[in-house]
C-alpha cells in the first residue's frame, strides 16, 4: 500500500524538519556569503515555503496564516536570515497573487520557481511611456534578491497632485532585466542578500505595476484579507524574532549546562541572577508568541467570513507583531549578556543571534515609530492608513 503524502501543505510540514536542520548547519555559510546560497534557496522553493499563502487555484499550497507562523517560526529559530526570506518571500507572493493583474499573476505563478522581491527603498527616475513606465534608479535592502526572479520595488504613483499625499505602486521586471548592486553588508541578517537592485531604463508594463500597499484585492476570501496595510510585512519580522528569541534561550541554556560556579562550587545555571532572567525570558516569549498566534487567528477569521479587516485587527495583528520584535531583541539580549565570556567569540552562535537580533528594530513597519503610528489611529488623531 502506498501510503506517500500527496497534500502539498503536508509535504511541506514534513519537509520543515530536514530544511531547519539544514538552515542551522549553514547559518555561518549564508552570512559569509551574504545570501541564502542558490542551492538552498532552491529547496526552499521545492518544498513550495513562498506559495505557503497562495490560494490552490492560482498554483499555491492554500496555507492558512498559522500555517505560515509556524513554518517562518521553525525556519527562523534555525537561522533568522532563512526565517526572515522565507515569511517575507512567502508574503511577496500572496500579495502578488491578492492585488497583481490577472494575466500578471497567471504567468508569475505559471513557473514553479517563481520568487519576487521587492523594497520600499526607491531612488528612482520615471517616465511614462505607451503601455507602461521607463524606469531607472535603484531599490536599496532589497531582501531575498539574490533568489528572486522577478525584481522591483514601491515607488509613487505618477501625477498624482501635488496637494495630495502620495499614492505607491509596485513595479516588477524579470531579473534578468535588472542588476544586484551587492551593497548588503550589515552587521546581522547578512544571509538575507538584501541587496539593491538596479534598473537602468527597464520598461515596466502597466500590467506588472499594481497598487500596495494601499490596495484592494483581486482575488477571493480568505486570501484577499491579507491586503491592504503594511502589517503583513510587519509579522515577518515577528516571526523572524520569535525564531531568534527561542534559539537564544535554548543557546544560553546549553551554553551554561555542566558550569560550576568558581567560588561556590555550585552549578552556575542553579543561580538566581541566572535562573531569573531565563524565566522571565520564557514568559514574555510565551506571551508575545500568544499574542501573535491569536491575532494571526483573527485576521484568518475574518477572511475566512469573508470580511475585510476591521481597523481593530488591523491595529491588534501590527501592534503584536511591533511588540515581538521588540520584546524578543531584549530577550536576545539578556540572556546573552548572562551567557558567560564564552558568548563573545566571533564565531560563536550566540554572537551571531544577538547581532541578527539588533537589525529588523530598524524597519519602518516594526520601529519605534510603529507604536506612535498605531496609537495615533487608535486614539482617533489620525485615519487608518496603509502604513498600518
Amino acid at each position: 500500500m502506498d501510503y506517500a503524502i500527496t497534500d502539498p501543505r503536508l509535504q511541506l510540514k514534513a519537509a520543515l524538519p530536514q530544511l531547519a536542520d539544514e538552515a542551522r548547519e549553514r547559518a555561518e555559510e549564508f552570512e559569509q556569503a551574504r545570501q541564502i546560497s542558490d542551492d538552498f534557496a532552491d529547496k526552499l522553493k521545492n518544498a513550495g515555503v513562498y506559495r505557503i499563502l497562495v490560494a490552490e487555484a492560482q498554483g499555491g499550497l492554500g496555507g492558512s496564516l498559522l500555517d505560515w507562523f509556524d513554518m517562518a517560526t521553525i525556519l527562523a529559530e534555525a537561522d533568522a536570515s532563512t526565517g526572515w526570506v522565507a515569511s517575507h518571500g512567502a508574503c511577496v507572493s500572496a500579495l502578488i497573487a491578492n492585488t497583481a493583474d490577472e494575466k500578471f499573476v497567471e504567468t508569475f505563478f505559471a513557473d514553479p520557481d517563481a520568487l519576487g522581491a521587492w523594497s520600499n527603498l526607491p531612488r528612482l527616475q520615471t517616465e511614462e511611456a505607451e503601455g507602461g513606465l521607463k524606469i531607472t534608479g535603484r531599490w536599496s535592502f532589497e531582501s531575498g534578491c539574490t533568489a528572486a526572479t522577478w525584481v522591483g520595488g514601491m515607488l509613487p504613483r505618477p501625477n498624482t497632485p501635488d496637494d495630495e499625499p502620495p499614492q505607491f505602486v509596485v513595479a516588477l521586471t524579470p531579473v534578468d532585466e535588472a542588476e544586484t548592486d551587492k551593497t548588503w553588508d550589515p552587521v546581522g541578517l547578512a544571509g538575507t542578500g538584501s541587496h539593491d537592485v538596479v534598473f537602468d531604463n527597464v520598461f515596466v508594463p502597466w500590467e506588472r505595476i499594481f497598487d500596495w500597499p494601499d490596495s484592494k484585492p483581486n482575488y477571493g476570501y480568505p486570501t484577499a484579507v491579507l491586503v491592504p496595510g503594511g502589517w503583513i510585512i510587519s509579522i515577518c519580522a515577528a516571526t523572524t524574532h520569535l525564531g531568534l528569541a527561542r534559539r537564544a534561550i535554548d543557546e544560553t541554556r546549553k551554553e551554561l549546562e555542566g558550569k560550576i560556579d568558581r567560588f561556590t562550587r555550585g552549578p552556575v545555571l542553579a543561580k538566581p541572577v541566572i535562573q531569573i532572567p531565563l524565566e522571565e525570558a520564557e514568559g514574555i516569549l510565551f506571551a508575545c508568541r500568544a499574542g501573535m498566534t491569536l491575532a494571526l487567528n483573527d485576521v484568518w477569521e475574518s477572511g475566512l467570513r469573508g470580511e475585510p479587516l476591521s481597523q481593530e485587527l488591523r491595529i491588534n495583528v501590527h501592534l503584536a507583531a511591533s511588540t515581538a520584535v521588540h520584546q524578543c531583541e531584549a530577550i536576545v539580549r539578556s540572556v546573552y549578556d548572562i551567557a558567560g565570556a564564552s558568548a563573545i567569540r566571533r564565531n560563536g552562535v550566540l554572537q551571531r543571534l544577538y547581532r541578527d537580533a539588533s537589525c529588523l528594530t530598524h524597519h519602518i513597519t516594526v520601529s519605534d515609530e510603529s507604536f506612535e503610528r498605531i496609537g495615533r489611529v487608535r486614539c482617533g488623531f489620525d485615519p487608518l492608513n496603509w502604513m498600518i
